[in-house]
């Protein structure tokens, strides 16, 4: 009798149980709320929850509808076509909410072109429209006679460039110090400082640590000691040198 009143006790609460989950998830419900969770870069945010809600909405305003109409997959894709998004998740809870979390890309620099819309670049390399809306705070590549499609990478060239911008990036010091860089036709470089007025001569984008360590030893040792305002132009181009004028 004791077995066959526990077994009774199990069943029950097994069907109890089941019939809270039908009742959470059934799939004529309706959603409690859209919760969306944007991870953001350093404070830039190129896109917003009301965009987001705004995405996975449609044409047919899909979000009023019970679950069983909805198409998580579809509503992924959709917060996906945003250029500033990396990736997007989309769940729901226990609750009966739907969570959402989007995964931006992070602008590293902004190019101009005298005759063209500026384009931001993120980490990988790809190429993302600019918007009224939103800006990031990264360095403006100006350049002349180079162009993309879609991502840096496209050219061995752009592979470099985009070395450079992620150097830069990475490091406190820099990020804050080089606000402008002129990529030339024949792809020199020169990279005009925030703070400091020295114009400075890259060269190729090669050999980057070794050109910014060179660019420190100007900052930490010469400039102290011949005045700040004694040169106009400092060359990292060549090989274990630093050319001050």
């Amino acid at each position: 009798m004791k077995n066959s009143r526990y077994a009774w006790t199990a069943a029950a609460a097994t069907v109890v149980l089941l019939s809270w989950m039908g009742f959470s998830f059934r799939g004529d419900a309706l959603v409690n709320d859209v919760q969306v969770d944007i991870i953001s870069n350093v404070g830039n945010q190129f896109i917003s929850e009301a965009e987001v809600i705004e995405l996975m909405r449609g044409d047919q305003n899909i979000l009023t509808l019970p679950v069983s109409k909805w198409d998580m997959s579809e509503m992924e894709r959709r917060v996906e076509a945003n250029p500033f998004v990396m990736d997007a998740e989309v769940f729901r809870d226990v609750k009966g909410n739907v969570l959402v979390r989007v995964n931006q890309r992070k602008p590293i620099g902004r190019i101009y072109h005298k005759y063209e819309r500026d384009k931001y670049i993120d980490g990988s390399g790809n190429l993302l429209p600019t918007t009224a809306r939103h800006t990031a705070r990264v360095p403006l590549i100006e350049i002349q006679g180079l162009n993309w499609e879609d991502n840096l990478t496209e050219t061995n060239y752009g592979s470099d460039l985009l070395e450079l911008l992620k150097f830069i990036e990475k490091d406190n010091f820099w990020r804050a110090q080089i606000a402008h860089i002129v990529v030339e036709a024949d792809g020199q470089i020169e990279m005009i400082p925030q703070v400091t007025k020295q114009k400075i001569v890259l060269g190729m984008p090669e050999d980057i640590e070794a050109k910014f360590e060179k660019l420190m030893i100007f900052y930490k040792k010469i400039l102290p000691a011949k005045g700040w305002n004694n040169y106009s132009t400092v060359n990292l181009k060549f090989k274990d040198q630093i050319i001050c004028e």
